[in-house]
Order: C-alpha cells, then structure tokens, then sequence
C-alpha cells in the first residue's frame, strides 16, 4: 500500500489490482472538514479492499463521512464502493449512461449474455464468448450489488476540502467517463482519459459510432485548458499534458495508418484484423488471455469506425458476419 500526499488534502491512494496488466490503481482521496470524496477505488475483490480500508483508516477517514466519485462503469473503478459505502448521507456520483451501466453489470447474466454476444458477428468464437463469460473482470469484480448514484454531468461543480472540482466530459475509453479540473491550483484527474505510460484502450461501444472520435474531442477539450499536473488513474503522474495529449494523437493516428494498411489485402472482420496489429504485451496473439483478445479486438473496432466515419472505410454486413473494407 502506498499514500502520498500529492497537495494539501489531496492523497493518491495506489491499490494493486492482482494478476491484471495495469498492476495498480490510482485512487485520490480529497479529504475535507466534514466530509471526503474518493475518486474511484478498485475491483471488488479482498486484495483490494484490504489496502483501501488501510489506507482511509491511515487517513483517519471514517466510511460514514466518505463520498464517491466514479469516473466511469469499469469494475477497477468501481467494484469496490458496495463495500465501502456506510451511512445515510453517502453520495456517489457517476454520469448518467456509465451509472446505468455499472448496475447494469451487478445484474448477471441476462445483461452479460447479450452484450459480450455482440463480437460474434465480427470474429469471436462461442467458445471464447463462453470463458468470458467467466473470467472477464468486468463480471468477476464488478460491485456486489447496485448503487444509488447522483448523476453529475459536465460543467457541474462539486465543493471537497477547499477545491472546487468542475466536471469535464471524457468520453471515449468509456461512453461516459468524466474528468476533474481543479483550476486554482490546475489540477486534472484525468482517469482512464490521459495515461502517462500507456495508452488507454479505446473500444466500440454500442450505440456509439465512433469511440475513437469522441476519445479525440475530448482530448482537444482537455488540451484547451491551463493543466500543470495530471493525475492518471494508472502509473505516473504526467507533468507535460499537452505533450502527452500529442503523443496520444499520434498513436492513434499510427493505428490508424496500420489498419487502412490491413484493409488493403481486402474486406475483413474486425478480429482477424486484432490479431496482426501490433500489440506492446508481451508473446504472441495466441497466448493472449481471452479478456486481452476482447480489448484488443474492441481497439481495432473503433480504428475501424474511426475510418468508416472519415469516409475512408465501409461497414458490411455478410450473414450473420460484419466485415469492413477500403472505400475505392
């Protein structure tokens, strides 16, 4: 467990998430006179409770007096604040689609079910769709049950510890993932929308057309504002915003190039296309774990959008199988 006081009251709380990639979880605590915020917390599961209670009991923080933020519907963020929740006057506030979904995924598998059934048609197995069924964390560390959320939305305002925290959209790596902006001291707690030492995952998500473009414009937003430090939700702090925003943008735009490149030998499911896109994980596609290859395969489907919405690409359906092509 490691706390750091980052300034006056603000604390970055690292909670391991165990056997998982990201290795860590950045929570921040805003510690104020009567009550605190948390922003996000961890996967529901004992390793990371025990060094959450830990900490907020290093802190002198009582769970009575403790309020939530949930930056977006992934269970790392999210799955721990059933557990953590005590007292009537508790708030947790999320955005109105990620809320509707984190509940949505304490439901079992009559949600489950439907929503990992849609990468069939562009490549999964019913074998893979069946052990992930089993071993995505997303179902496995989810929170134990549903929340009553306020939903915040961008441009609101919440008062913790003397910092006045405006809500910023950051759609994209989820459809409703928000940011913080504290302005006085030009603060951005970024979560999963600006990573220092690795790129967040940008995957189709349904009823959104283009992840990638809503990842850019929010992106764009955050690189018009005054940012002097950046706190991640994973690894380092990134000093440098805008350098980093430009380094995101050209990532993408690589990815971008490598898929239009893909497409070129003829139409294609979006799978196939995962498996020869360069990956920085360690082997090779075939040991991937099933959960990697579901991320992986979200990733190339949202370059595939983005170049159906530039009008370089078309979306077809052939059966029960979409697959994608260059326009001529």
């Amino acid at each position: 467990m490691s706390i750091d006081e980052l300034f006056p009251g603000i604390f970055k709380i690292e909670v391991p998430l165990p056997r998982n990639p990201l290795r860590m979880l950045n929570a921040y605590l805003i510690k104020g006179e009567k009550r605190h915020l948390l922003i996000d917390n961890g996967f529901n599961r004992p390793e990371c409770l025990e060094a959450m209670n830990g900490a907020l009991d290093s802190l002198g923080v009582a769970r009575g007096d403790l309020d939530f933020f949930l930056t977006h519907l992934h269970a790392d963020h999210c799955g721990l604040t059933a557990d953590l929740c005590e007292g009537g006057e508790t708030k947790i506030y999320a955005s109105a689609l990620d809320g509707e979904s984190i509940n949505n995924t304490t439901r079992g598998p009559s949600y489950w079910t439907g929503f990992l059934r849609t990468m069939i048609p562009h490549g999964f197995s019913e074998e893979q769709v069946a052990e992930l069924s089993k071993t995505h964390p997303a179902i496995r560390f989810c929170p134990s049950h549903e929340l009553d959320f306020i939903t915040v939305a961008p441009g609101e305002k919440l008062q913790y510890g003397g910092y006045t925290l405006r809500i910023l959209d950051g759609k994209g790596h989820t459809p409703g993932l928000l940011a913080l902006y504290e302005p006085s001291n030009k603060i951005l707690f970024s979560s999963d929308l600006i990573l220092g030492d690795i790129t967040p995952n940008i995957a189709r998500w349904p009823n959104v057309r283009d992840s990638l473009g809503d990842f850019f414009d929010s992106l764009a937003a955050v690189e018009a504002l005054d940012v002097a430090l950046t706190l991640p939700a994973h690894r380092s702090l990134v000093p440098d915003t805008k350098k980093r925003i430009h380094e995101l943008y050209e990532h993408h735009k690589r990815r971008l190039d490598e898929v239009r490149t893909l497409l070129k030998e003829g139409p294609q499911q979006g799978y196939p296309i995962a498996t020869r896109m360069t990956w920085d994980m360690r082997g090779e596609w075939e040991d991937f774990p099933v959960a990697q290859k579901w991320f992986a395969c979200g990733e190339a489907l949202s370059h595939l959008d983005r170049l159906v919405a530039l009008g370089d690409a078309e979306e077809r359906t052939r059966g029960d199988t979409v697959v994608f092509a260059l326009r001529q």
